[in-house]
């Protein structure tokens, strides 16, 4: 026996369910704690500690010297090239030259500030690792040199802004090296005790905060790093896992601090550790201090949650084309509701107090909340009480405001189409030139775009083509799909089918026939031509139209369509005609099939096999070559693909699929069985006439009853109604032989039976 360990597709961690809320808006800074079930952390603080570092050096060095020319010469000059500037040589590249940082340094006046680059990046290969996964090999006696060096620079500068980079360079080198106790006393004597507003501080400080945890002091360690992750928002990720890293909980942190407002961080930090929803974080920071800015991510959070655990599997329901992370039991779902409903009693409750900072985002919250309860007239007096300018805010309620307007509308007609429109071009505005997700700008900027791409997606896939579907408009159905497919957001995990997975797999011709003639048509709305204009270009619908015809087995106006197609458009098959004894293989050209056979051929020759039915006796080839066919385009069949473009390994038959004409015969293989008892009962030969048998079986089998039951089924399968008749009346063929060799379930038929 052989064992596979594979993986599939896995969900994007942060797009895996339907979401209508961005937590981007007033988030900045916060990244890593926006909410995903997936992954430690959502993403990367803005601004990031390159970006924070280049702004630092750009208020000291002042006007006339550009961002982009202090990255480049602190992260990309080698250490040559900043000594030859600090020399002031005038033997330097064209390209150094004309950096506007590198002329600044070059200056007299500020060789103190190119040698401390000069002896930070010295310093940097002695405190850092390339290897993540391996324990640092530190060298203490190059960095006890570098100390000594790094200590007799600091005590010749006069400017106190390099001083503090020295004495940040010291602490670092001090700690590396394993001094923890004397690391914090450095800190405490060479920054004197006096909060500073740069980066380099804030480095210092959580350095000093590692310190004192390896010394043991793990509740002052904690309370440090709390005053780091809200000052310094490109060092949160860092100080957040550090602070977890000392195991205390906000209790023991809060006697530390000097107000309520630290003991509201505190209190926000630990909350984003909470992955299920709950209040309680919302509640505490509140109380200590209702203007805290963290109070927006903890709610956006709570609403993410319940997008998750409630929202989106509740959009599901009865969505065959949305495919669900979570499956809830009823039980689940009322907790989940009722976690919304409590959410949306504090929401109102401290928007009614008035000490919020952004209160109309709580307002638009407190909306979006009444949307998802199905409360829309409260989520419009809600939305109607905003007065805000905040453009981020502003854009939040144009989504929720959008999203009630519809799902207020009983009908989605043409008046509201023409209401609509401007809103689907708003979109447009905010995802202009995105792309796709995998060609994004990955330093962050890209990140509120897509966020409105997902959101548009979702509002296409999620509300307007179900609704579509409601009112029997398959047409504006698929091109609402259209629209979606082309912002190339779409992903397996939530938005599921396309519109190329609609109209290849499940429109049936009429539907298809009316949406090729709207797509021709003149004197379309604005709002119908906006569709269409983004419609897929590369769908051949006369194809498409001739496969929704043969999965009805109308082989002659799928004939037409074919031709209409043309041959290049066409699929091919070598072995159509050809029977499928085991339910394995492709259907490629083998040493007895080699020609290749189109989709309009096929048809041709399935036509010419219905006219010669029409006249007895009928060749009992004839039937076997019929039955053979709508064996090879079923599921179980090597050309399943001449009726669809996708073929997933978990579906099979259920009593379900008789109640549609195509999954009947695509699953069920009644059709196919029929023709093949017709070929049996029209040949004299036994030899065929076994192979007739066992191939009536293998459909049969098809409709086996108890899959979820293992020994049911196997049970039905053994007992499958034609295995008295092979083993009765063709025992002696070599065909029977051949086909007891090969399936276990007739062996163990005829074991079963000697038993008896």
């Amino acid at each position: 026996m052989i064992y596979t360990l594979s993986c599939g597709p896995t969900p994007d961690p942060y797009d895996y369910y339907v979401s209508f809320f961005s937590p981007y808006t007033k988030g900045s800074g916060y990244e890593p704690f926006y909410y995903t079930a997936l992954t430690n952390f959502f993403g990367d603080p803005t601004p990031s500690e390159e970006t924070a570092n280049v702004a630092d050096w750009q208020d000291y060095a002042g006007k006339g010297v550009t961002g982009k020319d202090i990255r480049e010469c602190i992260y990309t000059y080698p250490k040559e090239q900043l000594s030859a500037i600090a020399e002031g040589s005038a033997a330097l590249p064209d390209s150094v030259k004309q950096n506007t940082f590198a002329q600044f340094l070059g200056k007299e006046k500020n060789r103190e500030a190119a040698r401390y680059l000069l002896f930070a990046k010295s310093c940097e290969p002695a405190v850092t690792r390339e290897d993540q996964w391996s324990a640092p090999k530190r060298n203490n006696a190059q960095m006890a040199a570098l100390y000594t060096e790094g200590m007799e620079l600091r005590d010749k500068v006069k400017d106190k802004e390099i001083r503090d980079r020295y004495s940040f360079q010291l602490i670092r080198l001090q700690h590396y090296s394993a001094q923890y106790r004397e690391a914090v006393t450095s800190f405490d004597q060479l920054f004197g005790g006096k909060e500073k507003s740069s980066l380099v501080y804030y480095k210092a400080l959580a350095l000093k905060a590692g310190g004192l945890y390896h010394l043991e002091d793990s509740v002052q360690s904690a309370y440090l790093f709390s005053r780091v992750f809200e000052k310094a928002p490109s060092l949160r990720l860092s100080c957040f896992t550090s602070l977890m890293w000392t195991n205390t909980s906000m209790e023991q942190v809060y006697p530390l601090c000097k107000d309520s407002r630290e003991k509201a961080m505190v209190a926000a930090i630990y909350g984003f550790t909470n992955a299920e929803p709950d209040v309680a974080a919302i509640r505490r920071v509140y109380a200590l201090d209702p203007a805290s800015p963290a109070l927006n991510i903890l709610l956006g959070r709570e609403i993410n949650k319940l997008e998750d655990a409630y929202f989106s599997p509740l959009l599901g329901e009865g969505q065959t084309d949305m495919v669900g992370i979570r499956d809830e039991s009823p039980g689940e779902k009322t907790r989940m509701l009722a976690k919304l409903n409590e959410l949306q009693m504090v929401t109102d409750d401290l928007v009614q107090k008035g000490k919020l900072k952004d209160p109309d985002l709580w307002r638009v919250s407190s909306a979006y909340l009444s949307y998802i309860r199905k409360d829309y007239p409260a989520a419009a007096q809600q939305l109607a009480a905003v007065r805000t300018k905040d453009p981020e805010i502003k854009d939040q309620w144009e989504i929720v405001n959008l999203l009630v307007n519809i799902n207020q509308q009983k009908t989605i007609d043409s008046a509201f189409e023409a209401k609509l429109l401007p809103s689907l071009k708003w979109f447009d505005t905010k995802t202009a030139g995105i792309g796709n997700y995998w060609d994004r700008a990955w330093d962050g900027s890209d990140d509120k775009r897509f966020a409105f791409g997902k959101i548009y997606r979702n509002l296409l896939f999620a509300i307007l083509a179900p609704r579509y579907h409601r009112q029997g408009e398959l047409v504006k159905e698929s091109l609402i799909r259209g629209r979606c497919d082309s912002l190339k957001m779409n992903d397996y995990f939530v938005s599921g089918e396309t519109s190329l997975d609609q109209i290849n797999n499940d429109m049936n011709p009429a539907t298809l026939i009316r949406l090729k003639e709207f797509l021709h048509q003149p004197g379309k709305t604005p709002y119908e031509s906006y569709l269409a204009g983004f419609f897929p270009k590369g769908i051949n619908l006369d194809q498409a139209i001739g496969v929704s015809y043969v999965r009805i087995h109308d082989f002659g106006n799928a004939r037409n369509w074919f031709k209409k197609a043309g041959p290049g458009a066409l699929a091919v098959s070598f072995q159509v005609f050809h029977e499928q004894l085991q339910d394995f293989g492709e259907d490629t050209a083998v040493a007895s099939y080699t020609k290749e056979i189109t989709q309009l051929q096929f048809c041709e020759r399935m036509l010419q096999l219905q006219e010669k039915m029409k006249t007895a006796p009928v060749p009992a080839k004839v039937y076997y070559d019929y039955a053979t066919a709508l064996f090879s385009i079923s599921y179980y069949g090597r050309t399943w693909y001449f009726v669809k473009d996708y073929r997933p390994s978990t579906l099979w038959y259920s009593p379900d699929c008789d109640k549609d004409a195509f999954e009947k015969q695509y699953f069920g293989c009644y059709a196919a069985e029929s023709y093949y008892a017709k070929a049996a009962q029209a040949s004299t030969d036994k030899e065929f006439k076994a192979r007739c048998a066992f191939m009536a079986a293998r459909c049969s089998q098809k409709r086996a009853a108890g899959r979820e039951d293992r020994n049911q089924y196997i049970h039905a399968s053994i007992n499958n109604r034609y295995f008295p008749l092979l083993a009765g009346s063709y025992g002696q063929t070599k065909f029977y032989q051949q086909a007891y060799n090969q399936c276990s379930y007739l062996r163990d038929y005829v074991k079963s039976t000697r038993k008896k």
